[in-house]
């Protein structure tokens, strides 16, 4: 069954629950709204859904989240996020693919059932690494079983990490850059001239998934791939089922794009779905457009009726609308260049937020998205 929950339009479905939730928010109080609104993954103790600036565990939001603007005091508020354990490793990936560093997050002793589910996630073209991090990637030795590991990592990234093994999952975030020379990543770089395409991020994306299959404590057939900007659209290149799959991988049992550029997809004329999606972007994303990925969903509706492809347009929200930063321009990036150096749109959107997390709590728990 395909799933339409949004269109280009105005208004839609999506952003009317969120501001339903914001204003129940506001009159029950919103520590008490928050212990009542989490969903729960099955079989999981989730603790309480908190889709405010950070992703902290047992967090309030913040007097001025009802705004969409990011909260003034997030630089405060992510540094009191708690430091998530982590192991640094290593993916073995096909001829003439470097080893790449990946970073491996577990819940907590005696919180999950023993068999994991377990989400590989992809970072954007920014790379996984704070610019602070060391160039070479070199956070900790292979092995090393720390908080401090995960200390370079992007703060969206180790946010997310917090929340999902808070949720009883295992996450698994590799590196496709740090091996290749581009720690900080490749958003300024031509599109037509990257060494690292989406053909690179598909073979590590599978490399990944056989990765977090033998690891003793994961359900590899449980296996989540989700995947910001860049990496969303690595996600669309892997679960297309025009393309082969390689023996000896296990499958995607469902995946999550957050604001990919799907022109190319679009293009593609042949893309299918081999996993069910759930695709959320911002209706203002001026970087990758949403209209674009509406025409996706339409193409993928024609070609495979029975496809499972849920797509949330948030109205008025950006490219990396998740995320906590103040809205701002970037004119180095090729999308700026296309649109004669105006630049893009980049910043958080506390309504998108909430109403996204939830989205994602629900994608997750579900049975059968």
């Amino acid at each position: 069954m395909l799933h339409a929950h949004a269109t280009p339009q105005p208004a839609p479905r999506a952003a009317r629950p969120a501001a339903a939730w914001l204003r129940a928010a506001v009159a029950l109080g919103l520590g008490a709204w928050l212990a009542g609104a989490a969903a729960h993954t099955p079989d999981l103790q989730a603790p309480p859904l908190d889709a405010t600036a950070p992703l902290t565990p047992a967090g309030v939001l913040a007097p001025n989240a009802v705004s969409r603007a990011a909260p003034a005091s997030s630089a405060a508020a992510r540094a009191a996020v708690a430091p998530v354990p982590a192991q640094r490793v290593q993916l073995r990936g096909d001829a003439g693919t470097p080893a790449l560093t990946a970073y491996w997050f577990l819940p907590r002793e005696g919180a999950t059932p023993r068999a994991l589910p377990v989400v590989v996630a992809l970072h954007g073209c920014g790379g996984l690494l704070a610019q602070r991090a060391p160039r070479d990637g070199s956070l900790a030795p292979t092995g090393a079983d720390t908080a401090d590991v995960a200390a370079g990592l992007q703060q969206r990234y180790r946010e997310y990490a917090h929340w999902l093994t808070e949720r009883g999952y295992a996450v698994l975030m590799p590196d496709s850059f740090s091996a290749r020379g581009k720690p900080h990543g490749i958003c300024a770089e031509p599109l037509d001239n990257r060494a690292i395409d989406d053909r690179t991020r598909r073979a590590d994306a599978l490399a990944a998934l056989r990765w977090v299959a033998q690891q003793p404590a994961v359900d590899a057939a449980r296996i989540v791939l989700l995947g910001w900007s860049n990496g969303a659209q690595a996600v669309l290149a892997t679960i297309d089922a025009s393309r082969p799959w390689p023996a000896g991988t296990p499958l995607v049992e469902r995946a999550v794009a957050f604001y990919p550029g799907c022109k190319r997809a679009v293009q593609q004329h042949s893309f299918r779905l081999r996993s069910p999606l759930l695709l959320m972007i911002g209706g203002a994303d001026d970087w990758t457009p949403a209209t674009r990925c509406a025409m996706l969903q339409s193409a993928v509706q024609a070609r495979q009726p029975g496809a499972r492809f849920r797509l949330e347009i948030f109205p008025g929200a950006y490219h990396g609308f998740d995320g906590t930063s103040e809205l701002h321009r970037r004119t180095d990036v090729p999308a700026a260049a296309m649109r004669k150096s105006q630049g893009v749109t980049v910043g958080g959107d506390a309504v998108a937020r909430v109403a996204a997390l939830a989205q994602l709590d629900s994608w997750l728990a579900s049975p059968d998205p």
